[in-house]
């Protein structure tokens, strides 16, 4: 289905991980949220640099929101009378969503299994983070990030680079003779998605390229994820809003995310 230009791939998440784990050709996986897609509505660049990639798969509750109001012939007034039925249909019909809509394939899942898999086989990874000096919490968790990663993972044999712009050649350099098979960003929206795509281009050992944001924030509790009762109810977001230290701040983004991008959907259907 196609939200503001983007076509997302139908697909379940077991099928997408067999086929980009078997490293036969270069594979890039973008997990495009409702956040992401309101973006490319203002910046084309930001849109083909989304439509590069191999497969882009739906993460967030908005898009099975969108995919309801996509998927009827309903004009926009019975559509917005419909938003309640559609979160019903969300919170109580969801395996009948995702058997007619494809599976939510959000970063932090693919990202765990991916490692997982990296592991236990012995193929080598790269991961690029973001360079942001005057955010001192981040460079604080980066100073701990090989050796945390190290401890839940104590068999994953990986490269951590800061994605520092003017090193950013000889990190290229130094990624390109590796043997590094899987590249990891977390630089965030946009720019992670142009580091994927740069990279896989200039590296060819690199088999696999994913933008993942935060999702390793979680494995070395930098960030806590909801329990998995609260994921399993799509109930993350509340979950976040309620320990998130800048609620006013996460109160913006899930309005954006949530209640402006249903809306642009509406209107532009």
């Amino acid at each position: 289905m196609q939200i503001f230009w983007i076509k997302l791939n139908k697909l379940k998440y077991n099928d997408l991980l067999k086929e980009i784990l078997k490293f036969d050709k270069q594979n890039i996986v973008f997990t495009p949220n409702p956040e992401i897609l309101l973006k490319t509505k203002s910046d084309l660049s930001f849109n083909k640099l989304l439509n590069k990639a191999t497969y882009l798969t739906p993460d967030g509750i908005g898009l099975y929101i969108a995919f309801q109001i996509l998927d009827n012939n309903y004009g926009k007034l019975i559509n917005t009378l419909l938003i309640p039925y559609f979160f019903f249909n969300l919170f109580f019909k969801r395996k009948n969503l995702y058997q007619k809509y494809w599976d939510r394939i959000c970063w932090s899942d693919i990202t765990k299994d991916v490692i997982k898999y990296s592991e236990k086989n012995n193929i080598k990874v790269t991961i690029v983070d973001l360079y942001n000096p005057t955010d001192t919490k981040k460079v604080k968790s980066q100073e701990k990030f090989p050796k945390l990663l190290k401890q839940k993972f104590p068999n994953l044999d990986f490269d951590y680079f800061i994605y520092i712009p003017n090193q950013k050649q000889k990190i290229i350099e130094k990624i390109s003779k590796s043997d590094s098979k899987i590249l990891f960003s977390t630089l965030w929206m946009k720019k992670q998605e142009e580091s994927v795509i740069e990279l896989l281009w200039k590296c060819d050992n690199l088999k696999l390229g994913l933008a993942i944001g935060s999702s390793f924030d979680y494995f070395i509790w930098f960030q806590k994820r909801a329990p998995k009762i609260w994921r399993n109810m799509w109930l993350e977001w509340l979950y976040r809003l309620l320990t998130w230290p800048k609620k006013i701040d996460r109160l913006k983004r899930l309005y954006r995310a949530i209640f402006v991008f249903i809306f642009t959907v509406i209107k532009e259907k």
